[in-house]
């Protein structure tokens, strides 16, 4: 899919594809595919997809919590049972609140991406770097028996 609706929208040679770790991603035929089309893979961190992609981060958050609004309504005024029909109702409702023009481009600084600001994300991370401990040597432990 991102070729077919990215390739002709190139700048330059290549094109980043920004993607999780999941492992269908990491294939020799992905790879290839990527190499013969000037495609530039950058993979996310495992588990860091809730703070680094804009529409996770805002959007989809949104979205679930006004649909889940909508289907509390439907609760309220006695609907017990929700077809195809009262989900396409709710969720288009949602859809367009949650995907608002605002919405997308809070979503975008949340992450750091637009305006660029690496440290939204970074100071939300709990990871601290330390140098690990090697192990005693052979010799340290005899000298000290």
């Amino acid at each position: 899919m991102f070729e077919k609706h990215t390739a002709h929208r190139t700048k330059g040679v290549y094109r980043l594809l920004i993607l999780d770790s999941y492992s269908s991603h990491t294939t020799l035929e992905f790879d290839l595919f990527c190499k013969d089309h000037l495609i530039i893979t950058l993979c996310m961190p495992p588990y860091s997809s809730h703070l680094l992609q804009p529409l996770d981060v805002g959007c989809f958050a949104v979205l679930k919590r006004l649909y889940g609004q909508q289907i509390q309504e439907f609760m309220w005024n006695g609907v017990n049972h929700i077809d195809k029909q009262d989900f396409l109702t709710a969720y288009h409702s949602a859809y367009i609140e949650a995907m608002s023009s605002a919405n997308i481009q809070s979503s975008f600084a949340a992450t750091g991406l637009v305006p660029y600001n690496p440290m939204r994300v970074l100071s939300d991370l709990h990871t601290q770097f330390k140098t690990p401990t090697p192990p005693p040597s052979s010799q340290a432990t005899q000298q000290a028996a």
